[in-house]
Parts: C-alpha cells; structure tokens; sequence
C-alpha cells in the first residue's frame, strides 16, 4: 500500500510486511541519480543513524532493515498523528509526560530530531512527525532531518544544540493545541537569547 507517492525530490512510503510484521518502507531509489546519491544517501543514513541510538525508546519505531544505501524498512506505528487528535479523547497530563519522556531519551541517545516543535508553517510538524499509539504512548517519526547534539566540529555542535532547544518547543506546540494543560510546563523552554530565536526564525523553525 501506497502511504505516499514517489516524487522526483521526495522518498516513496510504502505500507509493507517484513517478516510478516508491517512495516514502512522509504525509499530514494526512484529519484534522479544526484538526488538519489546526495539528499537520498545522506536522508536515509540520518535516519538510520538515529533509530540506531534510539533503539531501547518506547517513543521511536524499530529499524527493521536497509537494504540499500537509498533504503530504510522501520516498524510501522499505529495511532494518530496529533494534528488529527481530538483533544477530547486524550488525557493532557498523559500526553505531556509522554513528551517529557520523548525529549529525555533523545537528549540521552545525543540526538536532535528537528523537525517535532513548532514551525514556520505553526502546524504539528512537517507531514505530522508524531504519532499517539493506541496504547497511549508518544511516538516520533521521520528522523531523516535528524542530527547529533554533540560533535567536535563546532557548526554541527551548533546545529545540533540549536535543533535539539528547538525540539523542547514540542511542550509549547502540545499546549497549544490541546487546551486545559498546565502552563508550568512551558517555563524553562522558552527564555532563550534573542538571537537563538532570530535564528530559529530564520531556518524557517518559528
């Protein structure tokens, strides 16, 4: 089954079975060969790379399988993406120690996922990035954007730290959203330096 057509500047998602468990498959083997090689390559490492770190998280899929460098099969995740969520059926305080959960074990596992906190488009995230299980936990997907907090290189320590404070705005996307949660949990989130917004603001993150 197909979850999203392929395009020439974009992976096909597709529903499968891998081993008789469903599964997703992302693939860039149907892109240009620049695109295949370049953003393909470096897109599906990233996620890779991440699930790897993340593999003991209850709030990431499972790396199934990669069959090839512009391929990833991962653990399908069943639920609701949260811009679909009716407030009415979830329990905040719930949702939000999901949350608070979800950020710890990235910030453990050294991984800033980029892309769960606000955007410029003031939505849920790019193509909903996070999931609620029937079983109520929160899940994040897409980590083909994903990068280490720590590196040796200083503009990827920057990127990565500059991502991953950009990743804790998930609390203030959540409150927004789902009315009736307790403030408190935005202070210590939100009172950064000027400039770290400005340039938030800037990579099209606010």
């Amino acid at each position: 089954m197909t979850l999203r057509a392929p395009r020439k500047d974009s992976p096909s998602v597709e529903l499968v079975e891998n081993d008789g468990v469903p599964a997703v498959r992302k693939s860039y083997r149907h892109c240009s060969i620049f695109l295949r090689h370049t953003v393909g390559r470096l897109a599906i490492a990233r996620e890779c790379w991440a699930l790897a770190r993340l593999e003991t998280s209850v709030h990431v899929p499972q790396l199934l399988d990669r069959p090839d460098s512009f391929t990833a099969v991962i653990e399908y995740m069943e639920g609701v993406s949260l811009e679909k969520l009716d407030p009415a059926t979830v329990d905040t305080e719930a949702l939000a120690t999901q949350a608070e959960s979800l950020l710890a074990d990235l910030k453990a596992a050294g991984v800033a996922h980029g892309d769960i906190g606000h955007d410029h488009w003031q939505s849920m995230g790019r193509e909903a990035n996070l999931i609620w299980t029937p079983d109520s936990k929160l899940v994040a997907i897409d980590f083909a954007g994903s990068v280490p907090i720590h590196s040796r290189f200083r503009p990827a320590a920057n990127l990565g730290r500059l991502l991953s404070h950009h990743d804790t705005l998930l609390k203030a996307k959540i409150f927004h959203h789902f009315p009736g949660m307790n403030s408190s949990l935005l202070q210590a989130h939100t009172q950064w330096p000027l400039e770290l917004w400005e340039l938030l603001r800037f990579l099209g993150k606010l």
